[in-house]
């Protein structure tokens, strides 16, 4: 099959901890060539769990106001303000479904939708034969909603020549892909990852660079600065073609420039090359050159038919442009920031000319 999928399950205490740090490590499938399936029916399984949740710290919120007022002595319209804020707004009410929405954000995830993949007599006889995940004992009606998502995911599988690997702590599961062509189940969370951390690494590594750069870490300054520095050495000497315009007429004489000024104009990294060891990185900065240019100066004689020598001109300007730029990184892209190693910079749009204005020669200060 052309390509492997993760597909996370309902293991218990998953659906209160969409921000556990093990669940966060699936953003790493966000842009990258391998998707994270959530089927829809697990995904209202998650949003139920969380809005029961909700209900109950809403409820114990609740109780400890009113023993605040009972025993702090609190002003009725304090209390009553305090109530209207933590316990009374509209927004709790979506907080489940928010919570939901930003873990399918940040993962990428990919919403499967069971009922498209799933027919009812296929359901019905997987359940009156008992084959998995249906259990020949037991209350069988309870494992409907493992049913659905398994034979859905299998369906879409192979619609797309896919192969998906499975994690749940559950034996039945376990049966159902023992016998399937399409899936493969592991109960080891961590197990399941490390199946695809070398192929989302790059992801992985973005994926951190972008939430640092966010929380302006010092990590993520100073890989910035290692970004500079490479800007730098890039526009070091450079030597644009000089525009001018004066009442006499000019040559140049050649010009040097360097970077005066430097920022990201955004973050949004995209990944345009990657290996094991390497990564190449395209964003936009806003870029700033200091450019010293010599101009000599003459006026026609119309006597002599000659060019009459002015003398020479130095002008020195700023221009700023912004361009897409080239990072190449080397280093270990699952290990920390700092020990990375911006090899490479290219600016894919520098400028290519500079124009110095108006050039006059230049007569001394009047004694």
């Amino acid at each position: 099959m052309s390509q492997n999928v993760y597909i996370g399950m309902t293991l218990k205490p998953w659906p209160i901890l969409l921000d556990h740090y093990m669940l966060g490590k699936l953003s790493q499938f966000k842009d990258s060539d391998i998707d994270y399936l959530l089927p829809d029916v697990i995904k209202g399984e998650v949003k139920s769990h969380l809005e029961q949740r909700v209900k109950s710290a809403r409820a114990s919120l609740e109780k400890a106001l009113n023993d605040a007022g009972d025993h702090l002595f609190f002003e009725g319209s304090e209390l009553n303000d305090a109530k209207s804020i933590l316990i009374d707004s509209n927004e709790i009410e979506g907080l489940a479904t928010n919570r939901v929405d930003k873990f399918i954000d940040n993962t990428g995830a990919l919403v499967l939708e069971c009922g498209d993949y799933v027919s009812v007599s296929e359901l019905l006889q997987q359940y009156f034969q008992n084959e998995p995940p249906f259990a020949e004992a037991g209350k069988k009606k309870n494992e409907f909603p493992d049913a659905i998502v398994l034979l859905a995911t299998e369906a879409w599988a192979k619609e797309n020549s896919i192969r998906v690997l499975a994690v749940a702590r559950d034996g039945d599961w376990e049966n159902y892909c023992e016998k399937s062509d399409s899936i493969d189940c592991t109960e080891d969370f961590s197990y399941a990852l490390s199946k695809f951390n070398k192929a989302t690494a790059p992801f992985a590594f973005l994926s951190l660079l972008v939430e640092k750069l966010e929380e302006e870490d010092d990590d993520a300054a100073d890989f910035v600065e290692k970004i500079r520095i490479g800007v730098e050495s890039y526009f070091d000497g450079f030597t644009p073609d000089q525009e001018a315009d004066s009442f006499h007429y000019w040559e140049p004489d050649g010009c040097h420039g360097w970077l005066s000024d430097f920022e990201l104009a955004d973050n949004d990294f995209k990944i345009v090359d990657h290996a094991e060891d390497y990564i190449v990185l395209e964003v936009r900065a806003n870029i700033t050159v200091g450019v010293e240019g010599e101009f000599s100066l003459s006026q026609y004689d119309s006597i002599d038919r000659d060019h009459v020598y002015m003398g020479s001109v130095t002008a020195t300007v700023e221009e700023e442009f912004t361009s897409e730029i080239l990072v190449t990184v080397y280093g270990d892209l699952t290990g920390s920031l700092s020990d990375l190693d911006v090899e490479e910079i290219e600016v894919v749009n520098p400028i290519t000319s500079v124009d110095f204005g108006t050039l006059e020669p230049d007569y001394g200060e009047n004694d």
